[in-house]
């Protein structure tokens, strides 16, 4: 009863410190090329041309081509806007030029004659009659008046000629950025690939199905993947229960579905600490996780070739 009752225990002991998980996942490439529908002006974006998938696509070659005729015809408008605020621009930079000279002619001949009336003011009253003396200070008054007066226009017609040029320099500054953020648009509208290897599709967040040519698609979307032949990994996702326990450097037994007669061995190479919902898995949520080999396959690997895992994990001691 006691020998019963320790094997037990024992048997107890080991199934709650460890116990066998097994995962799914595919080969990919660590040099890998993640294509994302881009932000456009509106909503949702078309996909125009997608090269085939599967096929081994050249660095430097297309693979995805986003419709951005919209874009390109908001650019030709702010283009051809522009060409006319700037054209305003210099219009209105000669114009308030013309009228900041106006203004200081004006102040000038004022001070002249502010000076001519000082001089007739300055006659002594015992060589003119008091008559004439008293229009003199009066002429001297006005002239001093109208020179003030004409130093306020001038003071005016500065402030006017920064405040109208910095506002038509406001215009075309909005008109340029936007022109700016069009071309950064377009250009990430035609995407080449930065790597040699073949073309994957994407999955379709919500149907489950392929995106294809012709499909309008949301920005931040993955569209296609671009991976390398070389640098192999395995991309798993881990269920969030069965996260708990498994870390960095934990062993894995490797099994290709093509090869199923040979077993390899790698680690896991990465966890992610952020969990992601999976709408065509269920509700739960899933940690992304990559598998590096201990050694090369003897085998012909290529990219997105299905595999299974069996992990050794820490179980939960509460359990």
């Amino acid at each position: 009863m006691i020998k019963l009752l320790l094997i037990v225990l024992l048997i107890y002991t080991q199934f709650t410190h460890a116990k066998s998980l097994v995962l799914t996942g595919q080969v990919s490439s660590s040099a890998k090329q993640v294509v994302n529908a881009p932000q456009g002006s509106r909503w949702q974006i078309q996909i125009q041309w997608m090269e085939e998938e599967g096929k081994i696509v050249e660095k430097g070659k297309p693979v995805v081509v986003f419709d951005g005729a919209n874009e390109q015809a908001q650019l030709t408008q702010n283009q051809e806007n522009l060409d006319r605020l700037l054209l305003e621009f210099e219009q209105l930079k000669v114009q308030q030029s013309q009228n900041v000279i106006d203004a200081q002619g004006r102040l000038k001949v004022s001070k002249m004659r502010v000076e001519q009336a000082k001089i007739e003011a300055s006659v002594p009253i015992e060589q003119v009659a008091a008559y004439d003396k008293g229009q003199y200070e009066l002429a001297l008054q006005r002239a001093m008046l109208e020179n003030v007066k004409a130093q306020e226009a001038l003071q005016r017609a500065m402030q006017e000629q920064s405040a109208e040029l910095t506002k038509k320099e406001v215009n075309i500054l909005q008109v340029q950025e936007e022109i700016t953020y069009l071309n950064d648009v377009l250009s990430k509208l035609n995407v080449v690939s930065q790597v040699t290897g073949p073309v994957t599709y994407a999955m379709h967040p919500w149907f489950g199905t392929k995106v294809s040519a012709g499909m309008n698609v949301r920005p931040s979307w993955k569209v296609v993947d671009v991976q390398s032949t070389e640098n192999f990994q395995i991309e798993t996702w881990v269920h969030e229960i069965d996260a708990v326990g498994l870390n960095e450097r934990s062993k894995v037994n490797i099994t290709f579905d093509a090869y199923p007669e040979k077993q390899f061995t790698g680690f896991i190479s990465s966890i992610s600490k952020q969990s992601e919902r999976k709408p065509l898995w269920g509700k739960s949520a899933y940690f992304p996780a990559i598998i590096k080999f201990d050694d090369k396959p003897d085998i012909n690997l290529l990219p997105g070739m299905s595999v299974r895992l069996l992990l050794e994990k820490e179980a939960n001691n509460n359990v």
